[in-house]
């Protein structure tokens, strides 16, 4: 205890601790100053050649040229994307494991009893990339030219109507239960293994109506199989300007998708901010944005902050759908 108490023991100790210190903040400039200098990984949640596989492409090739490191792509498929979700949350916190994800990723907590990862402690928000508006297509014999229409013929024939989405849950199936909801219809939920099966269901009429993305619609609009009636977005989508949209008949109505890039808790904020402003430049390339624009997307870019106000607000938009309907994820 004397040896404890020793002013010159204490000393020392207080020396080793300011010496441990500084070499630790020294390390932490010197990796947030380097980076990158190797090669960083983007883990993707679904499938290749999905909108959110090609999204995570067309920026890491880009993202490449702006860093000059190699970005590669890495599909980590399972569990409605918690599977990426927590592979991310536990990478080292170096800004080389990055998770590129949807609008999902802020409503699956609210939907699953377990979720491997939580989004706010284990994730750090780098930034929002762009924003797909969803469409509300219907058969082409379904006599219901626009929204207004179609909410009069689910109303006269309720329970009879059915709609497709991309599965429990999913952000289509949340803004039809919200649509249902403002409208006082009953229309039935049928849902399917993507947007692709949904979609050729709606085209044989094996469901009357589906709202999926502007991306995934847009071939069967052009050919005659679906018939658009309303965008899901704030306004009409520049692909389709004919075409309404929802909120004109349905004002507060919205139906989007968009797709981030989250880092591990706890990376260094040098390191967030280097890639965000790389990003920033990224997104900026009118060659990019042209290109994101034919597959339905639209740059949004923007600070971490306003991702994780995204997220608070669809959490609480959603939320609220969820609780009052009772969803619940399979």
């Amino acid at each position: 205890m004397k040896t404890l108490n020793n002013p010159i023991y204490l000393m020392v100790r207080m020396i080793i601790a300011f010496t441990a210190l500084g070499f630790c903040l020294t390390a932490y400039a010197q990796t947030s100053a380097n980076y990158p200098n190797r090669t960083i990984r983007f883990v993707v949640p679904y499938a290749a050649g999905g909108g959110t596989d090609i999204f995570a492409r067309l920026t890491a090739q880009e993202l490449s040229k702006q860093i000059g490191e190699t970005v590669i792509v890495d599909n980590v498929v399972g569990a409605a994307g918690m599977v990426a979700g927590a592979l991310v949350a536990k990478a080292a916190p170096d800004g080389y494991t990055i998770l590129v994800d949807q609008a999902s990723i802020a409503t699956n907590p609210l939907l699953y009893d377990k979720v491997p990862f939580d989004l706010k402690k284990d994730l750090e928000p780098v930034i929002i990339g762009v924003s797909l508006d969803n469409i509300l297509v219907v058969n082409p014999s379904l006599p219901a030219n626009n929204v207004n229409e179609l909410i009069a013929l689910a109303k006269s024939q309720p329970g009879v109507l059915n709609y497709a989405s991309t599965g429990i849950g999913s952000p289509q199936h949340l803004a039809m239960e919200i649509f249902k909801d403002k409208t006082g219809t009953n229309i039935v939920h049928i849902p399917y293994k993507g947007g692709s099966p949904g979609i050729m269901a709606t085209s044989t009429n094996e469901v009357q109506m589906f709202l999926i993305s502007v991306s995934t619609a847009l071939p069967f609009i052009k050919s005659g199989k679906v018939r658009a009636l309303g965008n899901g977005g704030p306004k009409r989508s520049p692909l389709l300007p004919e075409v309404p949209a929802i909120s004109e008949s349905l004002p507060g109505f919205q139906s989007t998708n968009w797709l981030a890039l989250f880092a591990p808790a706890g990376t260094p904020k040098p390191i967030i901010q280097k890639l965000n402003g790389a990003l920033q430049k990224v997104y900026a390339s009118p060659s990019l944005v042209e290109h994101f624009k034919q597959q339905g997307m639209i740059v949004l870019g923007g600070s971490p902050t306003e991702l994780s106000n995204t997220i608070n607000r669809d959490t609480e938009y959603f939320g609220k759908i969820i609780k009052s309907a009772g969803i619940k994820a399979e």
